[in-house]
């Protein structure tokens, strides 16, 4: 804190203050500070100090009004400045905390505070480009601090200077080897170090945890036995409970869940919320902020909740949930999705992952228990908005190739995973294969400063910079961007995830190379859930071979591409009820060993559970049928986004949009939609019936359709006609009668 001229009286409380918030006395340095300001309440000192050790017992707001206070009474000073946008940046307000900062940096251009808090915020924003600058300047007026040279790593790595950064924030963790937000950054960023193996990851995982482990909760009780008799009390703590890629994995997990045997609550350690937290939390029991809390009262909240199974949905990274579980928070815990590599806890018990992903032998790479599933996770597209999956626009269509007469290679992950490696392997497969092109979408790519030094990597590695074509990220664009690759090129050694799912759903291969780590073959579950083994790839010649052969037959390739949506969605990718009754009767199994729950007995159940209460598939029909009577459409929308959480394709979703679509007067679009909703339930004979009178009001061809029910069913199109057209109470009637039969 820069320091202002001070009675000698009020310059002792302000020193005393200080030094109680560094011995973690903050009660202390509050009544120091108050003394302080009451002294000469012009100082700004006292006001930094109130500020700050409220904010370190997360008392947030209490905090931003005392430097409001400051601010009016110093409104120029820079360390007031600085506290502000990093108490805006706590409590989630990060445009504000922004615009703090950026003023604060403005006036006061040697703030090392200022520029190293808005390199935070810009990184929190995907403003990767800006963040790296202002980290640099931060580095410039201290090269030394560990929490500089912290920050800087992460945004070199943000940008694709993975190798340099691993560096970096080793000497940052020697300067400071108990800083749990540095040792947890080395954690993840060694996994896009091309040299790390998985022997690495374990022991820097160990020695952190033996850290972790040695600084017990003071106060905090122990774990206390789950009440027996009810359901198993499943927790999952997370700092990404918002439109994060777990998301897409966590979503259907939570909708699937048989709310007969599992109680959810959901324990989220990150302040923000967006549309998707408010979807985790209408799917959970019990939603649980934990934001902004201390270790202690972390631990102690957990352990109140009387947990039977806790999931750790985040790993190191962000704030760690693993932090608190070494302390040991439930009977049974397991690690899940957040991050590719082992806790190196022994309070962590299991692993959730696969065959493909952790084969035979890899059990020594980590500390806990392997519990393999058929594919590590099942995903969602759109999870987000996940009727826009009915959309035309969302469908696979054929390669690009076929109009370009070029192939086009492409990728659309993060520029840290772009390592030298991925570029040494992307520039032999266009060296392989002459004319082709490569398409890069990631954050900034329309920023000089970002897409330049990509080109320049790019170019060192022996890429024509003229071959290559960069876009930038824009989350409209998630899916469409496929639209314009024919093939995937995987990065290396961090694959992808997420966005091989993407990838693989938008009907785009991929070539992978799978290395000896899970972290290294992520995409491997996905290409051997859809039957495509030979795109996994051991070495790197094996790499540019594959990708190469794909390439040269653009008819086949795009036989490939149109047949893999289908492929997906019929594989353990898609099947989430599936993937979610393996992992109940895992957590049944292992719970078991601690109290009985012979009595949950697994229950076949077709509805869906949604903010706290069980709509079976009767009451859905009814309401469907209801609201689209009345043409309460943004109602009936609502519900089927709720549906689709769970299933994420279903005929009577697909029924209901076209039955809105033909009722507004989009009479094409109803024709598509009724013509999914065959797909999805092909022996519904009504559907037949009302598709042959839409095609018939429309002038359509009906040949194909009489072909497919002679084909399917053996009738003839004149006897479905001779029937009539049905009404929606018949469709909707049916389905009914037979749940309730």
């Amino acid at each position: 804190m820069k320091k202002t001229l001070a009675t000698p009286k009020a310059n002792q409380h302000i020193q005393k203050a200080d030094a109680s918030y560094f011995a973690g006395r903050y009660q202390e340095a509050i009544e120091h500070a108050a003394k302080a300001r009451k002294l000469d309440p012009g100082l700004p000192q006292p006001y930094y100090w109130l500020a700050f050790a409220h904010l370190a017992q997360h008392h947030d707001e209490e905090a931003y009004q005392w430097i409001a206070k400051g601010l009016a009474v110093a409104p120029d000073n820079p360390d007031l400045m600085t506290m502000r946008g990093r108490i805006l940046n706590k409590m989630g307000r990060l445009q504000e905390a922004r615009e703090q900062l950026e003023t604060c940096v403005a006036r006061h251009p040697q703030s090392l505070g200022g520029w190293a808090n808005y390199a935070i915020v810009l990184r929190v924003l995907g403003l990767h480009a800006q963040a790296l600058e202002a980290s640099v300047k931060a580095l410039a007026l201290a090269p030394d601090n560990a929490s500089v040279l912290a920050n800087y790593a992460n945004d070199l790595r943000d940008t694709g200077n993975a190798e340099e950064a691993v560096g970096i924030l080793r000497k940052a963790a020697r300067i400071e080897p108990e800083n749990r937000s540095i040792r947890t950054n080395l954690l993840f960023l060694m996994l896009f170090g091309e040299q790390t193996t998985a022997a690495d990851l374990l022991a820097e995982a160990q020695g952190f945890a033996r850290l972790l482990a040695a600084k017990p909760i003071p106060g905090a009780a122990r774990t206390p036995a789950p009440a027996a008799g009810g359901r198993i009390r499943l927790g999952i703590l997370s700092n990404d409970l918002y439109r994060h890629a777990c998301a897409y994995f966590l979503v259907p997990f939570l909708a699937n869940l048989d709310r007969a045997r599992f109680e959810v609550v959901l324990l989220g350690l990150h302040a923000y919320r967006d549309q998707i937290t408010h979807k985790l939390e209408i799917y959970s029991d019990r939603f649980v902020q934990l934001a902004n809390k201390s270790d202690a009262d972390v631990v102690q909240a957990v352990r109140d909740e009387h947990l039977d199974a806790l999931i750790d949905l985040g790993g190191y990274t962000g704030t760690p949930p693993l932090q608190y579980m070494v302390h040991g928070l439930a009977p049974v815990q397991v690690t899940w999705l957040g991050y590719p590599g082992s806790t190196g806890i022994p309070a962590i018990h299991h692993r959730v992952t696969d065959w493909t992903g952790d084969p035979a032998g890899f059990e020594a790479h980590y500390t806990e228990n392997l519990l393999r599933a058929p594919v590590f996770a099942a995903y969602q597209p759109l999870v987000h908005s996940p009727l826009l999956a009915y959309q035309p626009q969302y469908q696979v269509r054929e390669t690009p190739a076929l109009r370009n007469g070029f192939i086009t290679f492409g990728s659309c992950n993060n520029l840290g995973k772009i390592t030298g490696r991925t570029l040494r392997l992307w520039s032999a497969v266009l060296a392989r294969v002459p004319g082709s092109r490569l398409l890069v979408e990631a954050a900034e790519l329309d920023k000089d400063s970002v897409r330049e030094p990509l080109l320049a990597r790019m170019a060192q590695a022996g890429i024509d910079p003229q071959r290559v074509t960069c876009i930038p990220r824009e989350g409209k664009n998630q899916y469409l961007t496929y639209h314009d690759i024919d093939i995937a090129l995987d990065t290396s050694p961090v694959t992808g995830g997420t966005t091989t799912c993407d990838t693989l759903w938008m009907g785009v291969p991929l070539v992978t190379l799978a290395g000896p780590a899970f972290h290294t073959r992520v995409s491997a579950p996905f290409l051997h859930a859809v039957g495509l083994d030979g795109l996994i790839c051991e070495t790197e010649a094996d790499y540019v071979t594959m990708a190469a052969q794909l390439a040269a037959d653009a008819e086949q390739l795009n036989a490939l591409r149109l047949s893999l949506r289908h492929r997906f969605e019929k594989s353990a990718i898609f099947d989430a009820a599936g993937f979610t009754r393996w992992f109940e009767d895992q957590l049944a199994e292992l719970v078991g060993r601690h109290r009985d729950v012979g009595h949950l007995a697994p229950r076949a159940q077709d509805g869906v559970f949604c903010a706290g209460a069980w709509h079976p598939m009767e009451h859905l029909v009814l309401t469907i049928g209801m609201l689209l009577e009345e043409g309460r459409h943004i109602e009936l929308n609502s519900l089927l986004e709720n549906m689709s959480a769970k299933w994420s394709k279903h005929w009577l979703i697909a029924f209901a949009l076209g039955e809105m679509a033909q009722r507004t007067g989009d009479h094409e679009r109803a024709l598509e939609l009724l013509m999914e909703a065959v797909n999805l339930r092909p022996y519904h004979l009504p559907l037949y019936r009302l598709l042959s009178a839409r095609m018939e009001a429309g002038g359509h061809d009906k040949t194909p359709l009489a072909e497919i029910l002679q084909q399917q069913f053996g009738l003839d199109l004149a006897l479905i006609d001779s029937q009539g057209r049905p009404s929606t109470h018949e469709i909707l009637g049916i389905q009914v009668l037979e749940k309730a039969a």
